[in-house]
């Protein structure tokens, strides 16, 4: 099987910002792809957010965002 190529982010820094934007907006997709800590969410008094969907679900749509 061949290897996909590379992203070229340097070259793309627009993709990077779009990324960037999405997450923000997005805090509870942002918590849930970057697994969500129960410690923070005690310090923040608010429930852990768990994922339902596999993380491979969450890239593809933030990659269907940036692309």
């Amino acid at each position: 099987k061949e290897r996909a190529k590379p992203i070229e982010w340097e070259d793309n820094p627009g993709w990077i910002q779009k990324a960037i934007q999405y997450l923000i907006n997005n805090v509870e997709f942002r918590l849930k792809l970057f697994s969500d800590s129960t410690v923070d969410a005690k310090a923040e008094d608010r429930k852990k957010s768990q994922g339902k969907e596999g993380k491979i679900n969450m890239f593809g749509t933030l990659a269907a965002h940036i692309f």
